[in-house]
């Protein structure tokens, strides 16, 4: 079935540009299992988290929306391809007796654990660095509104 290419936030996502880039999902796709309502779905659950916190103007060549919202929606339908049942990144697995066990996001970290469980997360989540940042706090023992 062809894609049809959807535009969120000014982002069109162009599903045969989109499998180019992440070859692993590709071959998902191909393998039918990953279909076009998936990355769709994942794409605008990204739409959705993201709005349009980062900047895009393609005529200029600032794509970082582009380029965050194809790496997250990457890593939603990489997380969506792992085995049902598997709840993080293999930590550590054994051969004789079947043993495997998950590295779990830990609740007392924010959220890189969770980004950094794919490639393509990892990549969103060093791109978009400078936008969790917060800004500098100066203070003095006293305010004076001149500086």
């Amino acid at each position: 079935m062809a894609a049809q290419d959807i535009t969120i936030n000014g982002v069109t996502l162009n599903i045969p540009e989109f499998l180019g880039l992440f070859p692993h999902l590709q071959a998902a796709y191909d393998a039918q299992k990953l279909s076009n309502d998936a990355i769709q779905f994942h794409f605008e659950t990204v739409a959705e988290q993201f709005g349009v916190m980062f900047p895009y103007d393609p005529v200029r060549g600032v794509n970082t929306r582009k380029r965050a919202y194809y790496l997250a929606t990457c890593h939603l339908c990489t997380l969506a391809l792992w085995p049902e049942g598997q709840g993080g990144r293999v930590a550590s697995a054994s051969q004789g007796s079947v043993s495997t066990s998950f590295d779990l996001i830990k609740s007392n970290k924010w959220l890189s654990d969770y980004w950094l469980q794919t490639p393509c997360g990892q990549q969103f989540w060093v791109l978009t660095a400078s936008y969790r940042r917060g800004g500098k706090l100066y203070t003095s023992p006293s305010y004076h509104p001149w500086g």
